[in-house]
């Protein structure tokens, strides 16, 4: 529970305790001077007693309980001791409007226990019974009393006001602490959405730089395989180059856990490059984009390696391309590769491009992929951040799908 809630809960308790014995002291100042004998006793034992229920429900108006209903037995006795007040001070003579605090405030006690329309229906309810009872206490005693002075009905008419005000002052001091809760629960939701949103970004990144260099170690392990019987010392130039990706792939991983990876765009072109040219890939890359944002090039770098493991996975190819460039209001990286052969349906279903278009919509950008023929093209577009599109970083509400998806594989 944070301050602020602990704050509002204690401050809800103090103003709903101090409203019940405010109006049960100033009942009783108000009262016994018009009531005495033995009615006055026992309208003022009655409105103690009422007093002490109306406390013991206080906690049932902090808290959610599923107890906490308009029939719990402390409502129900503290309904019953202000009714009871109330109908021993409008039995003739009329004792005075001062002895419905209690009354009042067991009113807005129950509205807070119930809802919607039901609420309205609770209040409105409480002010006919005082001011109907009350009318009636009138009307009877003043077939034995003289015609009242304006004084003592402009002093009806503010003790009435206030009885008003009593019975609204329980609600909006549980409204404002259920203002309160709400906001809580909205905090620690979006406390759980950020674990949630982090764990998913720590998942992305770690398939990304895991499922690349496990491809090349894969392919490289396959070449060193083939190359043992006849050409050993190239075999072991393979097994040592396998060695140190492995050693890198340990260092990234590190380095994700720890956030401190920052490879350039511009190293993994080169590195992506040298990783195709040692599969027997002829690959040109070119990148001229000094200005690139560092979050964006992480994204860039992203899709270089999701466009290399395709190539080292789904394709034949011979020669590939690498380019990535600032074109008018958008950086664009084109890669292309031969030996694209025809589309596997099955090659669909994995995450890959998906996932990478996703990253790419939160920039507003998109993903367009096109297999013609033996060539396959993988086009990724991101505006740039004074063509008006949101900041490096910023995460839409919903992922937009890839725009052009033609061939999409993985």
């Amino acid at each position: 529970m944070t301050a602020d809630l602990r704050a509002v809960r204690l401050s809800t308790a103090l103003s709903l305790g101090l409203g019940l014995l405010i109006g049960g002291v100033v009942q009783v100042l108000l009262g016994v001077g018009v009531a005495t004998g033995p009615r006055a006793v026992a309208l003022a034992v009655a409105t103690a007693a009422a007093v002490l229920a109306g406390l013991a429900t206080v906690p049932l108006l902090l808290r959610v309980h599923e107890d906490a209903t308009p029939r719990h037995p402390l409502v129900l006795v503290l309904l019953a001791l202000s009714g009871v007040v109330w109908a021993l001070a409008v039995a003739p003579p009329f004792a005075g409007w001062g002895w419905a605090f209690t009354l009042a405030m067991a009113g807005g006690v129950l509205g807070c226990l119930v809802r919607g329309g039901r609420r309205a229906a609770v209040i409105l309810g409480c002010w006919a019974v005082i001011g109907l009872g009350g009318l009636a206490g009138v009307q009877a005693s003043s077939r034995a009393a003289a015609v009242p002075s304006r004084a003592g009905a402009g002093g009806d008419a503010v003790v009435i006001g206030t009885l008003a005000l009593y019975t609204l002052l329980p609600l909006s001091a549980v409204w404002m602490l259920q203002v309160v809760l709400r906001l809580e629960h909205a905090r620690r939701l979006a406390a759980d959405l950020a674990v949630t949103r982090e764990r998913l970004r720590f998942a992305a990144d770690l398939h990304d730089i895991q499922g690349h260099h496990l491809q090349v170690i894969a392919l490289k392990s396959e070449l060193a395989e083939r190359l043992l019987p006849g050409q050993p010392e190239r075999a072991g130039r393979e097994l040592a180059e396998i060695r140190r990706i492995a050693q890198v792939a340990l260092d990234d991983t590190r380095a994700v856990v720890n956030d401190y990876r920052t490879v350039t765009v511009a190293a993994e072109a080169r590195n992506a490059a040298a990783v195709l040219r040692s599969a027997g890939i002829r690959c040109a890359a070119r990148v001229e984009a000094a200005d690139l944002p560092v979050a964006l090039g992480a994204i860039f770098a992203v899709a270089i390696r999701e466009a290399v493991t395709n190539v080292l996975r789904h394709s034949r190819a011979t020669e590939a391309t690498m380019e990535l460039v600032r074109v008018a209001a958008e950086y664009r990286l084109t890669v292309t590769n031969d030996g694209a052969g025809v589309a596997r349906p099955e090659a669909r279903d994995g995450t890959g491009l998906v996932g990478l278009a996703q990253r790419v919509a939160a920039q507003r950008g998109t993903v367009e992929t096109t297999h013609e023929d033996d060539t396959f093209v993988l086009i990724v577009r991101v505006p740039t951040a004074d063509a008006g599109g949101p900041g490096p970083g910023a995460v839409p509400d919903e992922p937009a799908p890839p725009a052009g998806r033609r061939g999409m594989r993985r």
